[in-house]
């Protein structure tokens, strides 16, 4: 059998199982931690970067007010993490 023709065949039912498992809905767990770890991550870019503005953190802003901080939560919320 011709290489091409095995790789496209493995891929194809590959991509074929990973469309039947989202349709089921078993990816929405790890759709829900990818999507937490981006806005955590985003969270603290903006942190940082409010630092380097110099404010503080307590005093002049809260981790948790910053708007990354807030969409993680709310995805937290969605997914049941």
């Amino acid at each position: 059998m011709d290489t091409l023709l095995l790789c496209s065949i493995i891929f194809a039912f590959f991509v074929a199982a990973v469309a039947a498992a989202y349709a089921r809905g078993a990816l929405d767990p790890v759709i829900g931690y990818l999507a937490e770890y981006m806005l955590k991550a985003k969270a603290e870019a903006e942190v940082q970067g409010l630092k380097t503005e110099g404010l503080k953190e307590g005093q002049d802003f809260l981790r948790g007010d910053v708007s990354g901080s807030k969409q993680a939560a709310e995805v937290e919320d969605k997914f049941g993490l």
